[in-house]
């Protein structure tokens, strides 16, 4: 062992005084070679799964901690199987929880007998990107001495730096990178423990099956139990409402592993709904008398007006399915209890169904998720920037609030933008000012997630897109002038959502991004004064600009290379004007010093580059002349109806192809 260091009262290298190493004679000698360049602070062997784990916990010092922001000490864990066993990381889960007050919650060390371990751990990261950071190492390495102050540190540069932490995609399925949602969690849970009903509501994409994900960890690690129903999943709204009683029973004795023999049961139209309360009640009580909670995520999906399949969405299964539900968590308030979860509270909020009532009208208190305010957007983006070496500026905590809502999922794309625009060579500072100068950028990349967001309520619930569109494109009094009074229930679900917000008696969108969206997508340029004519075409006339800048700029040097795609570039610059943009980067050149009918001209002469987007020459040049003929946002002219209505044919056209 090496001579103990203690730096504040923590141990940073060596032993701490008193411990008793655990693990085998090979893993004591690896504990003494690791104890060189970490604290040794605890030492443990417990059985898991009728396997026995010996594990350490590491305390990094001062050097780890500026390198790679690592504060908590560190679980380390050994392998010893030949081909490693991936039920391993179930053990980390539990020592991650049982100590979660002292172990950093994404970074383990992990030393295995098993050849080929960083490829297995490679192949995890890309099957689950939402997994911690693994940082393997073999004992071979450990036994031929190649483990060094240097190795470790490459080591944690390739794991930490290489993976982008912050492009998750999918619905996070640990407590690895979930931020901001454990006061919601711990108020469903209350709910599931009284037996009450819940309905979680709000936009797609912030974080809504995330939530439904960690209070089922929740409910299982308080010995609960439940059973998550994805209806958007044509297995499930595909199946008329009686099926699906049954498949909600089938599920919970495979998920428990119950021997139970269903098939005795008759799932029929007249006898389902009986044969559901016998057989959730003597389900309940093999499983100890534990309430199960039933989740249906994506309710729309088998709700009336918003269901793909017909017999949800016209016919009379929503009626019959929640009758059935309702009536037994009246009757059996200890057996079961459900939550719902969607983007709009509609399917509680319909008094009456082709002529029947509701069964679920007002029988439930609609919950939204909100967007992230500045403490959370600044706790995510800063915990996760650290395992990749990003340290930000305070200031684009608040741009990302002011710019994205502090909408988690807008957010962290936005990061990973940033992240793809950092060298590996970190630890590395984000400025306000390399934001600020990327801005138009990631708006433009993120296009696509911002109609993901929105899409439901443009198809599902049109009303409320129509209402964002007018206060977007028309302004506060238009928008309160458009209002029925029917439509507060709809501003009532656009405030929950958190899009919307009220001071005095003026409204206004929070995502910036989802405002700038609107206004160079609507249909709704409708303008009334010479002021919002202009204000539009500058919108959207910038926008395209900033799109076919990048467009070039990726083209160009795709096909040709930096170097030379400068070169082709400088080509529609007149000769004696090129000396006084010797030395700007092609990056540079592209954000401002080209006119917009040199872009034209850039794209004209390198067709062959642009035909597969923008079909037809003659059509682009046409439109592109009749966009920079009405440049009225600089120029202090009027503008005809028939000029405006050809800029918006000019100018759809671009958009469609771009």
């Amino acid at each position: 062992m090496s001579q103990t260091v203690i730096v504040n009262g923590r141990v940073v290298k060596g032993l701490k005084r008193g411990l008793n190493i655990k693990g085998n004679f090979k893993e004591k000698k690896i504990i003494s070679k690791l104890s060189l360049y970490f604290g040794i602070t605890f030492s443990r062997t417990e059985k898991f799964k009728n396997t026995d784990y010996n594990f350490s916990f590491l305390q990094p010092g001062d050097n780890y901690r500026e390198k790679f922001n690592m504060y908590n000490e560190i679980l380390l864990l050994f392998s010893p199987f030949s081909d490693f066993d991936r039920r391993a990381l179930d053990f980390v889960d539990k020592t991650l929880g049982d100590y979660d007050n002292r172990l950093d919650k994404v970074c383990i060390f992990l030393v295995s007998k098993d050849e080929n371990i960083e490829l297995k751990i490679s192949s995890l990261n890309n099957e689950n990107k939402d997994s911690k950071l693994i940082i393997p190492f073999t004992y071979k390495e450990f036994e031929d001495n190649k483990v060094d102050k240097d190795l470790i540190e490459n080591k944690l540069r390739k794991y930490f730096y290489s993976r982008d932490l912050f492009a998750l995609e999918s619905p996070i399925k640990n407590d690895t990178y979930f931020y901001g949602r454990k006061k919601m969690v711990q108020e469903f849970y209350a709910k599931y423990i009284v037996g009450e009903q819940g309905g979680l509501f709000g936009l797609r994409k912030i974080g809504k099956t995330s939530v439904l994900y960690a209070l089922e960890r929740t409910i299982q690690s308080k010995n609960g139990k439940s059973i998550y129903i994805d209806c958007q999943s044509p297995s499930i709204h595909g199946l008329r409402w009686f099926e699906l009683l049954k498949e909600i029973a089938e599920k919970i004795i495979s998920k428990y592993k119950i021997n139970f023999d269903i098939d005795r049961y008759e799932f029929s139209e007249a006898k389902s709904a009986k044969n559901f309360e016998e057989i959730i009640v003597e389900l309940y009580k093999l499983l100890d008398c534990n309430r199960i909670l039933l989740i249906l995520d994506e309710i729309e999906m088998i709700c009336v007006d918003t269901a793909q399949s017909s017999h949800w969405k016209n016919g009379n299964d929503f009626i019959y399915f929640w009758q059935t539900i309702r009536a037994f968590c009246q009757e059996h308030q200890d057996e079961l209890s459900f939550l719902v979860a969607g983007v709009n509270p509609h399917c509680i909020e319909k008094v009456s169904i082709n002529g029947i009532d509701n069964p679920i009208f007002s029988m439930i208190n609609p919950i939204y998720l909100d967007l992230f305010d500045i403490n959370d957007v600044r706790h995510m983006v800063k915990s996760i920037g650290k395992y990749m070496g990003l340290n930000f500026d305070e200031e684009i905590y608040t741009k990302l609030v002011e710019d994205y809502g502090g909408h988690p999922f807008l957010v962290r794309h936005i990061c990973s933008l940033i992240n793809n625009g950092i060298p590996l060579d970190r630890p590395q500072q984000i400025s306000k000012y390399d934001y600020e100068a990327e801005k138009n950028n990631y708006d433009f990349r993120i296009t696509k997630y911002i109609e993901q967001i929105i899409y439901v309520l443009k198809h599902w619930y049109p009303k409320e897109y129509e209402l964002l569109e007018i206060l977007s494109i028309q302004g506060n009094e238009k928008f309160l002038n458009s209002l029925g009074r029917s439509d507060y229930t709809t501003i009532d679900h656009l405030m929950g959502y958190g899009i919307l917000k009220k001071h005095r008696e003026t409204y206004f969108i929070t995502i910036q991004a989802l405002k700038n969206y609107l206004e160079n997508n609507s249909k709704q340029y409708l303008t009334e004064t010479l002021e919002q004519k202009r204000a539009v075409i500058s919108s959207r006339r910038n926008n395209l600009e900033t799109i076919l800048r990048e467009l070039i700029k990726t083209l160009f040097i795709a096909n040709y290379g930096k170097i030379k795609a400068r070169e082709k570039i400088m080509a529609v610059k007149k000769t004696e004007e090129r000396p006084k943009y010797e030395g700007i980067d092609i990056n540079d050149l592209m954000k401002g010093h080209f006119y917009f009918l040199e872009l034209k001209t850039l794209i004209s002469k390198n067709w062959d580059l642009f035909k597969n987007i923008f079909e037809n020459k003659g059509s682009f040049e046409t439109y592109m002349d009749i966009i920079n003929s009405l440049r009225v946002d600089a120029h202090a002219k009027d503008i005809t109806e028939d000029e405006y209505m050809m800029f918006d044919l000019a100018m759809k056209w671009m958009e469609e192809k771009v």
